[in-house]
């Protein structure tokens, strides 16, 4: 009769185990998807430079995560379908030549002079806002479940170069965090790196951003 007790409560904890892993499961999967923008004629495409992004979030040390952002928003850019991209070392260049590398200030006039030295008629002016850890272990007994992650928030502005105003803004959050569980021996999920984390969560954001500031342009604005 105890025995039967011991494999009915180690049964029941079981189960209780499981349906919390599921129902976390499910609310992690349930992601806002937004439908693809539909791509311009080539010929009517906005010429865009993308500006270093700026770091405004409170923890320090992932001030140098800044640097990968440009390659995940200029890789997106270029999925609308939408934008014909100045290239990194030529962005690079005009942006020493004017003292702004460090500073990633951008109002109207310095964007007309970064606008026409590249011929780009959109400035991308990004800035990493947030960046919040992710994590928590809930055990119960044998039986554990460990999450870690990130998420990200991003804002960016899109400035007319021509006029030196600003056509389009957006902030954007993306979240990231993956389980490791085990329950009676058995084990599911893993745990990704720091670095892995941050950049998928990075991407989320960076996706829903460009779609944000994109969504609203036409064609042949500059003509």
């Amino acid at each position: 009769m105890k025995q039967n007790s011991v494999v009915f409560f180690k049964s029941l904890l079981w189960a209780v185990f499981c349906c919390s892993l599921f129902a976390c499961a499910a609310g992690q999967a349930a992601r806002t998807q937004q439908p693809p923008l539909s791509p311009f004629a080539f010929s009517d495409r906005y010429v865009i430079a993308v500006m270093p992004f700026t770091f405004k979030a409170e923890k320090e040390e992932y001030r140098t995560s800044t640097s990968k952002l440009e390659d995940l928003v200029i890789d997106q850019l270029l999925k609308t379908g939408r934008y014909r991209v100045v290239e990194r070392s030529r962005m690079a260049a005009v942006l020493k030549e004017i003292s702004l590398e460090q500073m990633g200030i951008v109002d109207g006039a310095s964007a007309g002079r970064i606008g026409k030295q590249l011929g780009a008629e959109l400035i991308l002016v990004g800035q990493l806002t947030a960046v919040k850890p992710v994590g928590d272990r809930d055990s119960l007994g044998i039986m554990y479940r460990e999450r870690k992650g990130f998420e990200v928030t991003l804002q960016a502005r899109l400035i007319d170069s021509r006029l030196g105003e600003v056509v389009a803004s957006a902030t954007a959050s993306g979240r990231e965090v993956q389980e490791h569980k085990v329950a009676l021996g058995a084990t599911t999920g893993g745990l990704s790196p720091d670095e892995t984390l941050f950049n998928t969560a990075a991407e989320k954001a960076i996706i829903q951003l460009v779609h944000d500031i994109s969504v609203g342009l036409a064609p042949n604005l500059f003509d």
